[in-house]
């Protein structure tokens, strides 16, 4: 129930700046964004609820970081799956704000976003270790350990030497980090490639070991530590370094085959710099935001990308890293199947009605507003305004803060001279014009709503409209078929923008409207299209509604149940492709319409011709066996139903038939004669008039072979006409038709009193003539015209 709005007027709460952000948008990019600190009017925000997306992912971060952590630590790749505006990218920082406060130990890389080039991404925006003076010192450490850690390795497996005692206690040391590994490969005169061989066996298949090998032990050395430490940071490589071996930036700038080098080189740098934590048994986390960004590239760049990418997974799931990354699920299905199964996949969803509110609340509370003691929670939100808001915008938090922001400024007001203690005096006239808000109320929210999502204007919509209409052609019908009046709707919401005409007698309506919020503006759609639909009648009628504005996917669910198609919102870029292909949808169902309806008047205009034929026929037969009754004698012969009944043609009319299908036919007309004689000759052993029974039976044989004998002639007429061999489509086309028409009309007769088969015949009468038309069109259609 909503407040009183005069108890919320003199309340005395007034609140003055907007909480709300202008551009709710975050980005693992300023310190602002990543929470460092909180910055009032940031574009993110700083408020925060922890939705099950965010539990969910703490979840798996602590799983990680749970002890026993070395030396196997398990690695794991979690993806953020959604749509824009779910909080992906929040949960994303949230992850990186836990990490640093809990593990601050822990390597972390971050990049915002990918991009093409990445040589420039890597320099400018990939943030990392390098980024400080204790990254860069603690990286330095890294590198000593796995020094130590390698040549443990070696020194552990030389059993053979005499002083196996010796190198064991040697290598624990190492281990432990009391040697220096640099003096033990000096004193024990150990070659310095086994920090390459250890590469190279594990990276081998990954990155160009050598280089990096070759920065690594130079890093460890004064000259050169500089040097290293620009290269690593995308430099390209001074002259020492070159003379080393080492001639390439990490990620070069520019196209073409160039970019795609970079992305390999800047991949292979996360690759190695990732496995040296995970090969001394520490943490290290890399947060990745847009993957889905790279869909838009050109197809070697992203072809490039999401190879290196997928190799880097495998990295850090085999060497106990932990990589997040956020991605549309179009980002997602761009990944191989077999990558699936190695990454856990997080599907944020919207806010709860319950979030919704303490998502509003968060930010009111961290404006400090509010003038009254114990003002609510949600401040000048109206209970309505709050239903409105989670209902409109389905809990996306960023619609639901866009909204928050405009309905606020829709709602700000100047301040009345009672709520400053203004006297009057003149001086005072110069003073800015204070805004305060006192109340947001749900109409105001409906507002704000509108002018979101109705900002393209209607001619825009009509013009994207008429794209379509010119890539399909489309015929528009050339007078409408309702009267003027009728193709708005009471107040001009929604208008008929063209009515087209694909077939005869048939009408497809574009109608545009603006958004649709409420159950009354569906209500109004409805019997908008429901009175379009009785005006055209009897022809036939499809509606295809375009929605300038925001429609939710339940009100689009509740428009396509009312007027038979769900509605096409507007949107910018391929409106017109979207427009003419949901066209084409309805035309097709149009035609399909139509062809049921024609199939269905056949039906009855046969039922009804049959019916007066039975009728006919069930006279004439009554007649004829009476008179056969009262005239037979004890054991005069039968008169054959075929002398009562002639075909009037040799062998029954079926020598001019295909060959395919002359059998069929026979058997056919075989099998209702002998069902004619079965039953007149029961008739004249009783010496007695047929019963009701018996005529049935027989009106149904002699309706049945009539039409079997009018559908041999058409068969037979059709297969003099068609080309020997080979018909055409259209003549296909014409003998499905004329198989349809005994088909159906077949079904309306009751066959299933032709009775059973005689001399063990696999098939009843009743089943020999339904088949009849599927077995020639199947052998005609399949073997052609002999």
């Amino acid at each position: 129930m909503a407040p009183d709005t005069n108890a919320a007027l003199d309340s005395g709460d007034l609140w003055h700046e907007n909480p709300f952000p202008q551009i709710p948008v975050v980005r693992l990019g300023p310190a602002s964004d990543l929470g460092n600190p909180a910055v009032r009017g940031a574009d993110s925000g700083n408020a925060h609820i922890s939705t099950p997306l965010v539990e969910d992912l703490r979840a798996l971060v602590d799983d990680y970081f749970a002890p026993p952590a070395a030396p196997g630590r398990r690695g794991r790749a979690v993806a953020l799956v959604g749509g824009f505006g779910l909080g992906k990218s929040h949960a994303l920082r949230r992850t990186y704000q836990t990490v640093r406060e809990r593990h601050p130990e822990a390597a972390m890389w971050i990049v915002d976003e990918p991009a093409q080039d990445m040589g420039r991404l890597y320099r400018d925006r990939l943030r990392g270790p390098g980024d400080s003076a204790q990254g860069r010192q603690a990286f330095e450490e890294l590198v000593r350990d796995y020094y130590a850690y390698v040549t443990a390795g070696w020194v552990s497996a030389q059993d053979d030497d005499p002083r196996r005692d010796t190198l064991q206690e040697i290598a624990t040391g190492l281990r432990e980090r009391a040697l220096d590994p640099d003096k033990v490969v000096a004193a024990l005169r150990y070659d310095p490639e086994v920090i390459h061989a250890d590469l190279r066996g594990t990276l081998g298949e990954v990155t160009e070991h050598r280089r990096f090998a070759t920065a690594l032990a130079l890093l460890l050395e004064a000259p050169f530590k500089r040097m290293v430490w620009n290269w690593l940071g995308g430099e390209e490589p001074a002259e020492p370094l070159r003379e080393r071996g080492i001639t390439e930036a990490i990620g070069p700038s520019g196209g073409g085959s160039g970019n795609a080098a970079g992305i390999d080189r800047v991949f292979d740098a996360l690759a190695v710099q990732g496995f040296l934590h995970g090969r001394v048994g520490t943490a290290y986390v890399l947060l990745l935001d847009s993957l889905e960004k790279v869909l838009d590239w050109p197809e070697e760049s992203r072809r490039t990308f999401m190879d290196a990418f997928e190799r880097l997974v495998n990295i850090y799931t085999s060497h106990g890293g932990l990589l997040v990354f956020c991605t549309s699920p179009e980002g997602l299905r761009a990944l191989r199947p077999s990558m699936h199964e190695r990454v856990v996949q997080l599907w944020p969803t919207g806010l709860s009605d319950e979030h919704t509110r303490e998502l509003v609340a968060k930010y009111l509370a961290a404006s400090g507003e509010g003038a009254a003691a114990g003002t609510p929670a949600t401040g000048p939100f109206e209970e309505e305004a709050l239903r409105l808001l989670h209902e409109l915008t389905e809990g996306v938090p960023r619609e639901v803060l866009k909204v928050c922001r405009l309905a606020w400024q829709l709602s700000e007001e100047p301040e009345h001279p009672d709520d400053t203690g203004d006297t009057g005096d003149p001086d005072d006239s110069e003073s800015p014009r204070v805004l305060v808000v006192r109340q947001v109320t749900g109409a105001t929210v409906l507002k704000a709503v509108r002018q979101l999502h109705e900002q393209v204007s209607y001619r825009q919509v009509l013009n994207d409209v008429h794209d379509a209409l010119d890539l399909g052609q489309w015929r528009i019908a050339s007078r409408d078929p309702v009267p003027a009046r009728l193709s708005r709707s009471p107040g001009g919401l929604d208008e008929v923008v063209h009515w087209l005409s694909p077939a005869p007698n048939a009408y497809l309506a574009v109608i545009h409207t603006r958004s649709v919020l409420l159950a009354g503006d569906a209500e109004r759609i409805a019997t908008h299209v429901q009175g379009l639909r009785s005006a055209v009648r009897p022809g036939r009628f499809e509606a295809l509604l375009v929605v300038n504005g925001l429609v939710s996917q339940a009100m689009q669910d509740r428009l396509g149940r009312s007027i038979g198609s769900r509605p096409l919102v507007y949107r910018q870029g391929g409106f017109a492709q979207s427009v003419h292909e949901a066209l084409l949808q309805l035309e097709r169902r149009l035609v399909e319409e139509q062809r049921e309806g024609d199939l269905a008047e056949l039906g009855e205009r046969m039922r009804r011709d049959l019916e007066q034929q039975q009728t006919a026929h069930l006279d004439e037969l009554r007649r004829a066996l009476a008179a056969l009754t009262a005239e037979a004698q004890p054991g005069a012969a039968v008169p054959s139903a075929a002398t009562a009944w002639p075909a009037g043609e040799p062998d029954g009319g079926v020598a001019e038939l295909p060959v395919p299908v002359r059998r069929r036919f026979r058997d056919a007309l075989a099998m209702l004669e002998t069902v004619t004689r079965r039953v007149a000759g029961r008739a004249v052993n009783r010496r007695a008039a047929a019963t009701p029974a018996d005529l049935s039976v027989l009106g149904c044989a002699t309706l049945v072979r009539e039409l079997t004998e009018d559908f041999r002639g058409a068969v037979a007429a059709w297969a003099r006409s068609a080309m020997p061999g080979a018909p055409t489509e259209l003549q296909l086309s014409e003998l499905r038709r004329i198989c349809r028409e005994y088909e159906c009309a077949v079904e309306v007769l009751p066959v299933h009193l032709l009775g059973g088969a005689e001399h063990r015949h696999p098939l009843t009468p009743a089943r020999t003539v339904e088949i009849l038309a599927e077995e020639v069109w199947g052998s005609l259609s399949a073997a052609g015209v002999p």
